[in-house]
């Protein structure tokens, strides 16, 4: 018989019985009257399959030592296969629609995660795992996708639940009944009812092995009904059948936030009980903010930490999330991270202050403050972008979101003054009047263009559908209070100003969000990053979305892109190594001021995680070009350090490989204290948060406090010329040597503007080895060079360097830089030169220093308590759901 023929009724067996794929293929062999051991290949070719699923390069993951050994062993998931009914629907649903550019990777992305899912025809064999994504990248696609192949693979039960509030559990049902329910599924839940005590009984539906499907909000009433109702199904039914439980937000509720070491809250002691109900199957949770989920106790057996896989989906190329909008710093020399686009606009303090309602309640009730010039720009820049949109033949929903407080009364007073500005704005056009959204056009339109997908039609063709727009606008709040409620739906589409709170910070989808006016800060990461709606995809107006936010707001989403990167680097970094999610410790930065990661009563089991700076290469590449004070104290301090050098050490002018002079100069045999005066005076800029001095202190006299260091001073012989091919003189700075140091060339980007340079990158790649003899470099090979860290431990003995560059004041950009249109960089535009430093940190392989060497930031102050807004439950104002009885 064929093989093929014999490996689809194997996996049809497997999966219609709940058999394993050995147990499947013995009654396989008898039906046909074969021997075993004449279909044994075939099920090791399964096995084969299902353990490269379990490995697939992307999304990454870090998963249980057992896990893997297992999926070398025997994967049990070999992927899609002929005769699946639930996938192969939902797959032509999304090749259908918006997302049918990306259906490959979440095929890809899903069948990895339901490969580390527990193996259906194993009784009482349970994991615990994590999905990391973005905010609003995707992620209900991906665990709809890994519902939808679950079930096609032998798990029959479902269980969704969807973060604290009513609104994003309706969404959530709605999608999944869209996309995979069908008449074969029994659903527990309705678009308008959540999970009760009237479900229908679950042992008829186990018993005949039935689809089942629940979506339930992480409210209490709710979620013991769902405990009873496993509770109630007798444990020998329960056990032959594989339970999906899927937390979205899991790091919403879910982590225990209790003060006492033996004390749950309600909502994770109940999701606990509900999983302990599971004798069969995978608690996967979904997050973007995983940064609670990893503080859990990772030796709890009954604790909710991943123990057993942690999978990181990737970015979607066509994906704005915060590194992409705000930018960020590179992590080291060879990162190159997104500049960030020219879509972020500055509220004033004055303006956000403005806004900002009391704590106190019989205040918040009367709060009813002028709408803001800010305010006023972005509501006008809402219209004239719906209005572009519309030019464009793009008729979808459009949104706006003004979240200003948490408090729900400002909210309706919110509303009615932008009522009064959209009838004020309509009065404006019905007398002729338009000059205010032309500015809007003039001022915003071209300004990101070079993300644009669409070509951005003249203002005349915009101008005919203003009126349009201000006729369909209306505002609406979406609060815990407000019985008004966002709804998307083909047959109505939304031109909407959304107010709201809580409601609209997590979890919840925007459709076509184009503007965000958001004043309202966070103590936290998580709560930070969850409450930015804005992230997502933007098809078709990818130019169009603006962000307006506080300058200080904007440098926080710049940190915790950062901190995001930082993570899933660890996360890639851990697969690499074969690491455990036990032994993961993944590492979160600290803030530098007054951001903590999670609320501290999340933080239980954390403790104070130390970063190496051992080996490594940073280097100053932000300047800020209006600090005149600044700058020459950074002239002072250069000088200072080099005369010091004299004092213990003498300046030598290099030489090349054949002997003439460079204008570099070297001082050998430094020691660390000199080093740490240099750090200590010299200014930093504040955007560059990975040179903290104090990080780099504290981590030098702690673990090398007795390593020597190099100092070289490294002096252009370039001729430049600008673009006339005019000699450029580029100018020089007397640093003490006996001569003056030429300056460098080193054009900042364009972006960011305001007085602040970025150069990308001081140092190149053979600045690693400035110290050492060009007689002895000159005989590395380009493989050598290719690992620095090595070459230095071998030449340098461990010492570290400082280098230091003159960067002119009037670099200007040259070469391809300069040829660019639009270009990417500018002239330079400070009142002096700048002396920028690169700085190679000693290697400490010395294992004694690894348990001190490894030196991070500051304890967050906690005398500020951080309030946790994700802890704020909502009320349930949901009816229950009325279920199909199971005959």
């Amino acid at each position: 018989m064929d093989d093929a023929v014999i490996r689809q009724v194997v996996m049809s067996r497997m999966r219609s019985h709940g058999l394993g794929v050995e147990e499947a293929a013995r009654v396989i062999a008898e039906g046909f009257s074969m021997q075993y051991s004449e279909i044994s290949h075939v099920v090791e070719s399964i096995r084969r399959e299902g353990a490269r699923n379990m490995l697939l390069d992307s999304p990454p993951g870090v998963y249980a030592k057992q896990v893997y050994d297992e999926a070398k062993l025997s994967g049990w998931y070999a992927g899609p296969q002929i005769g699946d009914e639930v996938w192969p629907r939902l797959r032509d649903k999304l090749e259908s629609g918006p997302m049918r550019d990306v259906v490959p990777e979440i095929d890809q992305a899903s069948t990895k995660v339901v490969a580390h899912l527990a193996d259906p025809a194993v009784l009482h064999l349970k994991k615990k795992g994590m999905v990391v994504g973005y905010v609003q990248s995707g992620k209900t696609a991906n665990y709809t996708a890994v519902m939808a192949k679950a079930v096609d693979a032998g798990y029959r039960v479902c269980i969704v639940l969807s973060g604290l509030h009513n609104n994003l559990r309706k969404q959530t049902q709605v999608r999944i009944a869209n996309d995979i329910i069908n008449h074969d599924w029994v659903p527990l839940t309705t678009e308008d009812g959540d999970f009760s005590a009237d479900a229908a009984p679950g042992a008829p539906l186990l018993r005949k092995r039935v689809a089942t499907i629940a979506v339930v909000k992480k409210n209490q009433t709710r979620l013991s009904a769902l405990r009873d109702w496993l509770h109630d199904i007798p444990e020998e039914i329960r056990s032959r059948t594989a339970i999906l439980l899927l937390d979205d937000e899991a790091d919403q509720a879910t982590p225990n936030s209790a003060t006492g070491l033996q004390q749950y809250t309600a909502i994770n002691k109940l999701v606990r009980q509900i999983w302990s109900e599971i004798p069969t199957g995978t608690y996967i949770g979904y997050t973007a903010t995983p940064f609670a989920n990893v503080f859990m106790d990772p030796n709890d057996d009954e604790e909710l930490y991943p123990a057993d896989f942690i999978i990181d989906l990737p970015r979607p190329n066509n994906y704005f999330g915060a590194e992409r909008l705000f930018g960020r710093e590179p992590l080291d020399d060879a990162d190159e991270p997104e500049p960030g686009i020219d879509l972020i606009r500055s509220i004033p303090d004055d303006d956000a202050k403005s806004l900002r309602p009391s704590t106190k309640k019989d205040e918040r009730q009367k709060f009813n403050p002028d709408i803001p010039s800010s305010l006023i720009d972005a509501v006008s820049w809402f219209i004239v972008a719906t209005a572009i949109r519309r030019a464009r033949g793009q008729d979808r929903h459009n949104s706006m979101l003004v979240h200003t407080t948490h408090y729900t009364d400002p909210h309706f007073a919110m509303k009615e003054r932008l009522e009064a500005l959209l009838s004020e704005f309509m009065d404006e056009l019905n007398a002729g009047k338009s000059a205010r959204f032309k500015q809007s056009y003039e001022r915003e339109a071209f300004r990101a263009e070079e993300v644009a997908s669409r070509t951005m039609p003249e203002w005349p063709a915009v101008e005919l559908e203003i009126d349009g727009v201000l006729e369909d606008l209306r505002v609406v709040v979406d609060n815990g209070e407000s019985e008004d409620r966002l709804n998307y739906t083909d047959e109505r589409i939304e031109t909407v100003i959304a107010v709201g709170g809580g409601t609209l910070s997590r979890g919840l989808t925007l459709e076509g969000l184009v503007v965000s006016y958001f004043t309202r800060t966070s103590n936290t990461y998580d709560t930070l990053l969850q409450m930015g709606r804005w992230f997502g995809y933007r098809v078709g107006y990818e130019d169009l979305p603006r962000i307006w936010v506080q300058d200080s707001l904007a440098d926080d989403f710049r940190f915790l892109a950062l901190v995001e990167e930082e993570i899933r680097r660890d996360m890639r970094d851990m697969e690499r190594q074969l690491k455990t999610p036990r032994e993961l410790g993944v590492r979160i930065r600290e803030h530098p001021g007054r951001l903590a990661i999670v609320a501290r009563n999340k933080m239980r089991h954390a403790q104070l995680v130390r970063v190496s700076f051992s080996g490594q290469r940073l280097q100053t590449f932000i300047f800020d070009e209006n600090d005149v004070d600044g700058l020459q104290l950074n002239h002072r301090v250069v000088r200072e350090h080099i005369a010091a050098c004299k004092k213990v050490t003498r300046w030598a002018q290099m030489k090349d490989a054949r002997g003439n002079l460079l204008p570099r100069w070297l001082a050998t045999g430094v020691p660390s204290e000199e080093i740490i005066s240099l750090l200590k005076k010299y200014r930093f800029h504040e955007d560059q948060v990975g040179l903290r001095p104090d990080h780099m202190i504290g981590w030098i006299e702690s673990v090398a406090s007795d390593a020597e260091w190099n100092t070289v001073v490294i002096g252009s012989n370039k001729s430049y010329k600008d673009k006339d091919g005019s000699p450029l003189d580029l100018g020089s700075l007397d640093l003490g040597l006996g001569s003056p140091i030429k300056a460098v060339n080193r054009a900042p980007l364009v972006k960011p503007v305001g007085g602040v340079a970025n150069i990308k990158a001081l140092l190149s790649h053979h600045d690693w080895f400035a110290d050492l003899d060009r007689s002895e470099l000159a005989q590395l090979t380009d493989g050598d060079t290719d690992n620095p860290q090595d070459i230095r431990r071998r030449l340098c003995g461990n010492r570290g360097l400082i280098v230091v560059y003159v960067v002119s004041k009037d670099s200007i950009p040259m070469g391809a830089a300069a040829q660019m249109n639009p270009p990417s960089r500018r002239n330079m535009s400070a009142p002096t030169h700048m002396v920028g430093l690169g700085i190679i940190f000693p290697s400490t392989d010395d294992p004694s220093h690894a348990a001190s060497g490894n030196y991070l930031a500051v304890r967050p102050d906690w005398d500020v308590e951080a309030v946790d807004e994700d802890d704020e439950v909502p009320a349930d104002r949901e009816g229950d759901a009325v279920n199909v009885v199971a005959e």
